[in-house]
């Protein structure tokens, strides 16, 4: 087992984002692209979904890129923007790219959307940075 499939079998644990139903679609290195859809249950009381479920899909994508590597990483800040209100029902994606990572520190830009064929609707953006602990998820493979 590589350190990609690694993180994607720890995140198929994860009870939190199985409940609301977060899929991971690709993953790398550097980049990260997941799903998930707008259900009912995730709406507010406005009738619309919830900006913590929004929030819920980037921070699934940011615990999935940070930790890619084998080292045991943990959240210092993560910064979200919201741009647009989705409509109940959608999918909601997210793509999250590394910006810049050192021994410690790595930083991480998310861009949440819904589409319409071809037509991306700009949801979300997410800025965080995570603390690099140096630690393994598995000792059999390298940490980087």
């Amino acid at each position: 087992m590589d350190k990609l499939e690694l993180i994607l079998k720890k995140f198929k644990n994860d009870n939190f984002m199985n409940k609301l139903g977060v899929k991971v679609d690709d993953l790398t290195e550097e980049s990260v692209k997941m799903h998930m859809k707008l259900t009912p249950e995730m709406n507010n009381f406005n009738g619309r979904p919830h900006g913590a479920a929004i929030y819920s899909l980037a921070d699934a994508a940011f615990s999935v890129i940070g930790n890619n590597q084998n080292n045991l990483s943990v959240a210092l800040n993560s910064t979200i923007h919201y741009h647009a209100s989705p409509d109940p029902g959608k999918i909601l994606y997210v793509e999250g790219t590394l910006i810049k990572q050192t021994r410690k520190i790595g930083t991480y830009n998310f861009e949440l959307y819904t589409k319409e064929g071809d037509k991306k609707t700009k949801v979300a953006t997410m800025i965080s940075t995570l603390y690099r602990t140096g630690r393994p998820h598995d000792p059999n493979l390298e940490v980087n």
